[in-house]
């Protein structure tokens, strides 16, 4: 097995055990295997990057962005407002306090989705609320928002407007200086696009 994915599969295997040895706080409950399974099935626990950027967008006060990926490549490029909770410091105290809260709605983003998943299934058996992920991560993000497409001559009257609000978006993080015809590749945004700097927060929490 791939080691990255063995990791990955560590991790889980200690969130899961952690649940027998630590308290419980600020009202949070463990998440039973049968609601889990439901929950895994349900598409509401996904936004797309089209929300998640609106919500950017429009500031939203309830939005709280974590980027799963290493601190390095988070310090090159991050989304605006992100915090930074590598995948691997998910379950340290500090961390584990920034997800349980209850006001804020905590998207979950990485390169693809993979990480994203994982952290997502980990903090559903520790049973935090309001947790979502961006379907796709930074490589959706960066072919629908910066990169884009035309739409088609037969396009709806809704696949215009979607266009239209990608544009506009696309103005807003990288001004006037977008490579829309750059190559498909695993997304590193550093080497596309200027972000209109609002300079991300790393967590505040440490490792494991």
């Amino acid at each position: 097995m791939d080691r990255k994915y063995t990791i990955l599969a560590i991790i889980l295997i200690v969130a899961s055990f952690g649940l027998l040895i630590l308290p419980e706080k600020d009202g949070t409950r463990e998440t039973s295997p049968s609601k889990m399974l439901i929950q895994l099935n349900d598409r509401a626990r996904f936004l797309s990057t089209d929300q998640v950027t609106e919500r950017i967008i429009e500031a939203d006060p309830t939005l709280q962005l974590i980027d799963l990926r290493p601190e390095s490549e988070f310090r090159i490029f991050a989304l605006p407002g992100a915090i930074n909770i590598p995948l691997d410091s998910l379950l340290s105290p500090q961390n584990l306090n920034i997800l349980a809260q209850r006001a804020k709605d905590k998207v979950l983003y990485s390169n693809g989705s993979i990480e994203s998943d994982l952290a997502w299934q980990i903090c559903t058996i520790f049973g935090h609320p309001r947790v979502f992920i961006m379907e796709g991560g930074l490589n959706q993000w960066y072919l629908t928002v910066i990169k884009g497409m035309e739409p088609s001559a037969t396009a709806s009257s809704k696949e215009l407007n979607l266009h239209s609000f990608r544009l506009a978006a696309r103005q807003f993080f990288v001004g006037g200086d977008a490579e829309p015809d750059a190559p498909e590749k695993p997304v590193q945004p550093k080497q596309k696009i200027k972000v209109v700097k609002q300079e991300p927060t790393p967590s505040a929490g440490g490792g494991c």
